[in-house]
């Protein structure tokens, strides 16, 4: 359990762990299935491992195997469908209860880096390479693929009504609208982009960028405010459920953005010192004012909106934390890691002493 901060003013607030699961090596991605009840997770290696949550204990079995190793994982709005992606250029796509063989669909790249279903509709898009494709899980067929982008596409996502997919590449974002006849919209700067996170009211795309800042992208407007000042690149993004607030690391740091009104521009932003290692994961609770990180020193911390001075609880996990994921209730948090184990833990909130 974890060791608690507590004073009149902080939330108090318990981490019980769960269960966890060692697999063999270092895990690269992991994602919740809508229900709650299951998660499915892949490695450096290329094993994708399929885990059934129990409450007290898990069971998990190896489900699929990337040659190469794998890179990404997702689950379809419903449940009904997961899918992976791999360095050997192939997109799995699975049933939710994983009891038959996989569709596997070869891209035409040697690699797919991202993997994501539509939030609304049963179509996948993933990153092949330069390009992405879209697959509608209704009639079995790809039915979009870009042209090539500037490099190698670093992160997609759809916006929240899945209406279009966002993809980053170097030379910004661009924003692609399946069924329209138009060309992509472009998010122009000389620079590349790493990761991208749409706010939960579609104003603004934030991007992590390779030069240690971050975009805040106006969606209607094309204006860009361009925040700089990270000790490293920024790979870890996350919003608040009310789209006020955006949490990136970059840094040892927790950075949290205000972007209410106008937006973040001219604004200071509020530093969470951790005081440890460098940030690898940040994660806020699903429509809840939690928030999870983990370092490079494997210590996983929680936050809370109303307490900014320091974290209200503080765990040492085994290795440092590479995928850090709430459950769709924003109840139990999933934290995969370097050397393969995955731990799950449950929230259990407490009334602060007065």
């Amino acid at each position: 359990m974890f060791g608690m901060n507590r004073s009149a003013t902080s939330v108090a607030a318990q981490l019980e762990e769960c269960w966890y699961v060692a697999l063999p090596d270092h895990v690269i991605d992991l994602q919740w299935a809508p229900n709650g009840r299951q998660l499915l997770a892949v490695t450096v290696e290329g094993l994708v491992v399929a885990i059934e949550d129990l409450g007290e204990r898990a069971q998990f079995r190896s489900v699929g195997q990337h040659q190469l190793g794998a890179n990404a994982v997702a689950w379809s709005r419903d449940g009904q469908l997961a899918a992976s992606g791999g360095q050997d250029g192939c997109v799995c796509i699975w049933s939710g209860g994983f009891d038959s063989a996989p569709l596997t669909l070869r891209s035409q790249a040697s690699w797919v880096s991202r993997v994501a279903f539509s939030p609304r509709r049963d179509v996948l898009a993933w990153s092949a390479g330069k390009s992405l494709q879209l697959w509608n899980a209704v009639n079995g067929e790809v039915f979009y693929q870009s042209a090539e982008h500037d490099s190698t596409i670093a992160d997609v996502a759809w916006n929240p009504d899945g209406s279009a997919v966002a993809v980053v590449a170097y030379n910004g974002v661009t924003l692609h609208v399946p069924g329209k006849s138009s060309s992509p919209r472009k998010y122009t700067w000389k620079g590349s982009s790493l990761t991208l996170a749409w706010s939960p009211d579609a104003k603004y795309i934030a991007t992590g960028d390779q030069d240690s800042t971050i975009h805040f992208w106006h969606v209607k407007s094309g204006k860009d405010a361009r925040m700089s000042g990270f000790p490293t690149k920024v790979l870890e993004l996350t919003w608040h459920h009310s789209s006020r607030w955006l949490v990136t690391g970059g840094g040892s740091a927790i950075v949290l953005w205000d972007c209410s009104g106008a937006g973040p521009a001219g604004r200071r932003p509020h530093l969470w010192e951790a005081g440890l290692g460098k940030i690898t994961q940040v994660a806020f609770q699903p429509q809840g004012d939690y928030l999870a990180s983990t370092d490079h020193e494997g210590i996983l911390l929680l936050w809370h909106l109303a307490d900014r001075q320091e974290p209200i609880a503080a765990c040492k996990l085994s290795a440092a934390g590479t995928g850090l994921r709430w459950s769709p209730d924003g109840q139990r948090l999933a934290i995969g890691q370097a050397n393969g184990v995955v731990v799950v833990f449950e929230l259990q909130p407490e009334k602060a002493p007065v």
